[in-house]
């Protein structure tokens, strides 16, 4: 069976998530993506425990993400301005948005208050989202780990969803994963 291709240009989750101001996240992306490679990137997505109607039941798939060139203008102005990690981290961000639109819609989201073990929470479903990113091919499999126990001890006692995004030389990465709090209760009893 061949792996599904999503594909989308970045600069859409602006209008996805139109209640968020995401236009300094999707200049992180074109930041850190095209120090790797031309537009359109292409990203391999390795799911644990998401299924949708447009992924069924497969448990990865390539998304591709294209930017305008006036995107791209404004990234080289934001490499100017922000350090790597937060670069990177925004970036991630970006990318979430379009899984959690596309591939498992969250509906809404709302940030969360600082301290509260993830980055947003859905006003569809009872869950909360979080998001890291790394341009250490290493980091990925540690970070998504790290990102996973913190997401399950999230204030609201909701299901987690983790996406930590690798921007990679040899290819760029993404662990998608979703969490419940059955899952959680069962590996504490």
């Amino acid at each position: 069976m061949a792996i599904r291709l999503l594909s989308c240009a970045i600069e859409q989750v602006a209008d996805w998530h139109s209640n968020l101001f995401v236009e300094t996240h999707v200049a992180a992306f074109v930041a850190v993506a095209e120090q790797y490679s031309q537009s359109p990137a292409r990203f391999s997505v390795e799911c644990d425990n998401i299924v949708s109607r447009w992924l069924g039941n497969a448990r990865e798939f390539q998304v591709e993400i294209s930017w305008h060139r006036d995107s791209a203008a404004n990234a080289e102005r934001l490499r100017a301005t922000m350090q790597s990690r937060p670069l990177v981290e925004f970036a991630s961000v970006a990318l979430a948005l379009v899984l959690v639109r596309r591939v498992w819609p969250l509906g809404r989201l709302d940030v969360t208050d600082y301290g509260d073990r993830a980055d947003y929470r859905s006003r569809r479903r009872k869950i909360v989202l979080e998001v890291s990113g790394t341009e250490v091919a290493g980091e990925l499999g540690r970070r998504h780990r790290e990102k996973v126990a913190q997401a399950r001890d999230n204030p609201f006692g909701w299901d987690a969803c983790v996406v930590v995004c690798g921007f990679l030389a040899r290819g760029h990465r993404v662990r998608f994963s979703r969490h419940s709090l059955e899952e959680t209760e069962h590996v504490e009893g």
